[in-house]
């Protein structure tokens, strides 16, 4: 049963955490930046900071394709003498000039220079940590090593072998004796330099503690201001990853997963005609069951160190999964224009499928209930206090809500999917109870952008939402030329009077901007950068967006959503 973030009516912001901006920060949103965030949230009746997942990532830098599934992000973290231990200012001034930082803080997010810049710092930070900081800090820093081990050992010796292929972390490329964990360590042992290549191996799971202590001192920093933090479990992790490498037996990289095509989507061409492949490995359920699901509930138990109600991503996945015989990025573009004969005839017979099985099979369906028991009772149980938000939306076959019902387990609802016979969106007081309502997360369009796109095609599937949106929030008279700030609050409004526990404004319906933070299907450079145009503290004095902040504010508190009261977390 989720009792804290979901014990009472509240209202929530989402933004990624790379999303923000602060002053003096290195291009990217951080810790500090959370920290900031925080504050705004308290003052404004927001109980509730939503973030997506925090886990480092490589290549597009998707946060729903992580290296680990528990190494922290180095790029989100806040490089200062304060904050880490070795580190100086003028380490920082060598490393990153003045004029390099104005060119990082300008436009979207460099996601590979702040990477590597960060990466480089805290490297070289570590080095002099070792040399001299305090026997204390040393040893809560081997405490930290000790008590992570059954994750660290294995990340860390492949983020030493990803540095030794110059940041290809694709592994299967790799020398025959680098493709293993255990033919790595054997390696690593026999080396001439193994002294300092265990040095360097050691500076990335300083990266990890120095990660581990920020992100505690963000959550410490929210129970003051009485707000709790909501994160995000990606479903799965990237084939290139330290967990596929470590544990090859739990994942079948031989499928990809992904979902089928989906009507509530805007995605890209590939993706509407097979549907979204994430290039993820399946999982081999039957392998974490003899292992009594150890991984999955390590993973859990590691996001509650940090977040006091974690987002389960792609709920459906652990009932059954949709898999791909093909990889995803670029080959899976390759099939966009291909018909079932043709693509069956480039993988030997083999098309996408569901597994156990398609929900229209009873038997099939029978199994997948099981099997999503089992796991996601798994995942309450480790959770403990930890509320869970599954994300599952749209239409589910009856074992999904009942299975919601029975683990008391709250779900998304988008107003937008939530129709009567009659096509139009249910009352608000019709909404479940249990349940996270918002108009849009980080794969939707945000509301300004939704309408810009009805106004332009007055006869497609999205002006029918817009239509029926603005109907659920009360407007009876014709639409204005714009998303103006009488129809923006009126939208907002309606949000907050749903039935729903824990209503959530995206930061971009927050302030009514067509900033979107990805496109289902989308992948690449470039991908998952956007930022706010300004920090959270200054848009409140905005001329345009401060009054709509103040509004929203209002009427949070009007609701009786304002949960946040400093010192209660």
């Amino acid at each position: 049963m989720n009792t804290t973030v979901l014990d009472k009516p509240r209202a929530g912001l989402l933004v990624p955490v790379y999303a923000l901006r602060r002053s003096h920060d290195l291009g990217i949103g951080d810790t500090a930046a959370v920290v900031e965030a925080i504050d705004f949230a308290a003052a404004h009746g927001f109980s509730v900071l939503q973030l997506l997942p925090v886990h480092e990532t490589f290549g597009d830098h998707s946060p729903y394709n992580p290296i680990s599934s528990r190494a922290l992000s180095p790029a989100l973290l806040t490089l200062a003498p304060n904050e880490v231990p070795g580190l100086t200012h003028a380490m920082l001034e060598q490393a990153a000039p003045e004029s390099w930082l104005l060119q990082l803080r300008s436009g979207n997010v460099r996601q590979q220079a702040v990477h590597a810049l960060k990466t480089h710092i805290l490297l070289d930070a570590y080095f002099q940590f070792r040399e001299l900081e305090s026997p204390e800090s040393q040893a809560e820093f081997a405490e930290f090593r000790q008590r992570q081990a059954s994750w660290l050992d294995g990340y860390t010796l492949f983020r030493l072998l990803v540095r030794e292929y110059e940041g290809n972390t694709e592994w299967a490329d790799w020398r025959p004796e680098h493709r293993s964990y255990e033919s790595a360590a054997a390696w690593l042992l026999q080396h001439p330099a193994r002294e300092s290549l265990e040095s360097l191996r050691a500076g990335f799971a300083f990266i990890q503690w120095i990660a581990w202590r920020q992100w505690k001192a963000v959550r410490a920093h929210a129970e003051i201001k009485g707000v709790r933090i909501m994160a995000e479990m990606s479903f799965g992790v990237g084939l290139n990853s330290a967990d596929v490498w470590a544990n090859p037996s739990l994942f079948d990289t031989d499928w990809s997963l992904g979902t089928r095509p989906l009507a509530h989507f805007d995605t890209t061409q590939d993706a509407r005609q097979w549907g979204q492949n994430w290039g993820l490995p399946a999982y081999r359920w039957e392998n974490h069951r003899s292992s009594g699901f150890a991984w999955l509930r390590g993973r859990i138990a590691w996001q509650r160190e940090f977040f006091h109600a974690c987002r389960l991503d792609h709920l459906r996945g652990y009932f059954r999964a949709y898999m791909f015989p093909w990889p995803g990025g670029a080959r899976h573009v390759e099939f966009s224009a291909l018909t079932e004969q043709q693509a069956a005839e480039r993988t030997g017979g083999l098309l996408p499928r569901f597994v156990p099985g398609p929900d229209d099979e009873p038997a099939a369906a029978g199994m997948n209930e099981l099997q999503g028991r089992e796991i996601i009772g798994h995942l309450i149980e480790a959770a403990g206090e930890m509320d869970l938000v599954a994300e599952i939306m749209g239409e589910m076959p009856d074992y999904m809500h009942r299975t919601l019902e029975d683990l008391q387990l709250a779900n998304l609802s988008f107003p937008q999917l939530l129709r009567n016979p009659d096509g139009a969106i249910i009352p608000p007081s019709q909404f479940r109870e249990l349940s996270l309502v918002t108009y849009a997360n980080h794969d939707n369009a945000p509301l300004a952008s939704l309408y810009v796109q009805a106004q332009a095609e007055p006869d497609s599937r999205t002006a029918e939402d817009v239509g029926a949106l603005l109907e659920f929030a009360g407007w009876n008279g014709p639409w204005p030329a714009a998303l103006d700030d009488e129809l923006l609050g009126k939208l907002q409004k309606g949000l907050l009077e749903t039935r729903g526990r824990l209503a959530v404004l995206m930061a971009s319906d927050l302030l009514g901007v067509p900033l979107r933070f990805n496109l289902p299907g989308s992948y690449g450079r470039g991908t998952w950068s956007d930022r706010l145009e300004q920090p959270l503290a200054e848009l409140v004095r905005h001329p345009v967006y401060g009054p709509r902040i103040a509004r929203v504010a209002a009427w949070i508190d009007e609701s009786g959503r304002n949960g946040a009261t400093e010192g209660s977390p």
